[in-house]
């Protein structure tokens, strides 16, 4: 009785579609199709950096100072640091600096404060890791690089750079930047106060701009 009845409740659910012209249609999936944004984008930037020379040691000749002195020695430099680079993902980028100082750089050492009429610059390629947390982004920078001193005479050094810092994005393309950067620290600098030790480092801040 019961195989009778389901049969009718079958028969009678089927003639009622059939009455209506109705025709069951297979249900499509809707998948909608998620614009993703490029892996990777240029930016540029711009900024201000303070190069120091730190050099440690006894008496320093050489044709930088006039006459020698003693005792530590800074030589900073108030300089533009220019950046472009290229990132990868959210995580990694490469990015390329040159930092060049404007103006005369401060001397100061045990024979006290004076300008010395020279230049002073760096030029480098790191890559970059990077962590967001929001709108920050913590990194670090790792690569090499070239200092450059010149009076006149050209003292430059070649080796390993490396660096950490923090970007704020202010706007969605807009962002701003502060780090260290270790561009140096060994003993001697091409052939030049040579049992002393010479650090170069550089405090950065300034803005990006991505494309």
């Amino acid at each position: 009785m019961k195989k009778i009845t389901l049969s009718l409740v079958l028969l009678s659910t089927i003639s009622t579609f059939s009455i209506a012209g109705g025709n069951i249609q297979p249900v499509e999936s809707i998948v909608e199709e998620v614009e993703e944004s490029p892996a990777g984008n240029f930016y540029v930037g711009a900024g201000y950096s303070h190069l120091n020379m730190n050099i440690e040691g006894s008496q320093m000749l050489n044709s930088v100072f006039h006459p020698p002195v003693l005792g530590e020695t800074d030589i900073t430099g108030h300089s533009l640091l220019l950046l472009a680079g290229y990132n990868f993902n959210q995580f990694l980028a490469l990015e390329g600096r040159y930092s060049f100082s404007m103006g005369n750089l401060d001397v100061e050492n045990d024979a006290g404060d004076s300008e010395l009429d020279a230049d002073m610059s760096n030029l480098a390629l790191y890559l970059k890791p990077m962590y967001p947390i929001g709108s920050l982004t913590l990194y670090a920078l790792l690569g090499y690089g070239q200092v450059t001193l010149d009076d006149g005479t050209e003292y430059s050094e070649n080796g390993f750079q490396w660096g950490v810092g923090a970007t704020y994005d202010v706007y969605e393309n807009i962002g701003l930047f502060i780090d260290y950067t270790r561009l140096y620290d060994d003993k001697g600098f091409d052939n030049t106060w040579i049992d002393q030790d010479v650090v170069v480092d550089a405090i950065n801040i300034g803005v990006t701009y991505k494309f």
